[in-house]
């Protein structure tokens, strides 16, 4: 009886070592930005009542921040002491103030949208913003993963088409729903 002869394992061609392809599994970072997306509707939706019943967009824009900020103080209070606004503050520079004014955008141009256009073109216009900037972000490293350097990380032909289809789809919901 003849018997095949086996390489070990690190003679293999690298094409043979590449992660199979296929569909992964949905991780739990993958579903928690999903129901983080439901979220930004119910919390959309919420907050265009609060307008509605006299707090006005800026007001709406308010509660929702300062709930926030609450919420995340008294994590990081338990988390850290009560000291770490003072050990914040020591390490602060002027540009850590641009994550929250470029949140703050985020959150009124989406409570906007959603009274001058509805959920639905608000949803597609954001996510359509989002996958573009994501894609520059990644190929420039601004994300921390480095494009391009292993098969999980690169930008390629599914990415595009993806994105494409995405685009696609934010250009169809637009178009049926006429001008806004």
């Amino acid at each position: 009886m003849i018997v095949a002869r086996q390489e070990p394992h690190h003679a293999r061609p690298f094409r043979q070592l590449a992660r199979p392809r296929g569909p992964r599994p949905m991780t739990g970072a993958a579903l928690l930005c999903l129901v983080a997306g439901a979220a930004l509707v119910v919390q959309n939706a919420l907050m265009g009542a609060m307008a509605a019943r006299g707090a006005g967009l800026t007001g709406a824009l308010l509660c929702n921040s300062l709930v926030g900020l609450s919420l995340l103080g008294l994590v990081e209070a338990w988390r850290s002491g009560p000291g770490f606004p003072l050990r914040l503050i020591e390490r602060a520079e002027p540009w850590f103030l641009l994550p929250g004014l470029l949140g703050t955008l985020f959150v009124a141009a989406s409570l906007y949208g959603y009274r001058q256009q509805g959920a639905t073109v608000t949803v597609a216009l954001v996510v359509a913003g989002q996958l573009a900037a994501g894609i520059a972000g990644d190929a420039a490293g601004l994300t921390g993963r480095r494009v391009g350097v292993n098969p999980d990380s690169s930008l390629g032909w599914e990415t595009w088409l993806g994105a494409a289809l995405l685009l696609a789809g934010a250009v169809l919901i637009l178009r049926g729903r006429g001008p806004a």
